[in-house]
């Protein structure tokens, strides 16, 4: 143990964390594979970097990396849930109160439109905290570039609604968070006891 300034320190190993997080980069990038191999791709790729993220948040002593990591995926699985819930109630509400063509286009269209603009705020708000759960990462390894990544994902976020530009910058910050876990160091420093 290393004594720095009244805080004792000590050097932790997270070769096992890192190589986990990037190991569930390369699947969550290989996702996009058409068919089962895209989705089982990505489902292990999500668990393994799952993983990787609750052990780094305990080891480095940093608990809110995890939870801003529960939080993010919270907000998008229930919020986009309920965005769909709220966005079918209200083409279907409309549909049933004008009876005609007209109105039931109409009420579809307002009900996807409702959708879409609820799902991106609920996304942007999620990808925040997951952006910032990297930025705590990045901190605690003394590694810029889970920083960088989270930044492209996040601005990815916000701009994807801008004819898939959102996309390419979501790929390019899935591949420096790859980048990163692999080239991240195999011990850091961690205050405390």
């Amino acid at each position: 143990m290393i004594e720095q300034g009244n805080l004792p320190t000590q050097r932790v190993n997270i070769s096992t964390q890192k190589m986990l997080g990037g190991i569930g980069y390369i699947l969550i990038l290989l996702s996009w594979m058409p068919g089962i191999i895209g989705i089982l791709s990505s489902l292990v790729g999500v668990v393994l970097w799952f993983i990787s993220m609750y052990q780094l948040s305990n080891i480095l002593r940093k608990p809110s990396i995890f939870k801003k990591i529960l939080i993010s995926i919270i907000l998008a699985i229930a919020g986009s849930i309920i965005a769909l819930a709220i966005g079918l109630m209200t083409g279907v509400s409309l549909f049933a109160s004008v009876r005609d063509e007209t109105g039931a286009i109409l009420g579809l269209g307002l009900g996807t439109a409702i959708t879409i603009i609820l799902i991106y705020a609920i996304l942007v708000v999620a990808v925040y905290f997951y952006k910032e759960a990297y930025e705590i990462l990045a901190q605690a390894t003394a590694h810029n570039l889970f920083k960088i990544g989270g930044i492209l994902y996040f601005i990815g976020a916000i701009t994807i609604i801008l004819f898939g530009l959102g996309i390419l910058l979501i790929i390019v910050g899935n591949i420096v968070l790859a980048v990163a876990f692999f080239t991240a160091p195999n011990e850091v420093e961690v205050q405390g006891t």
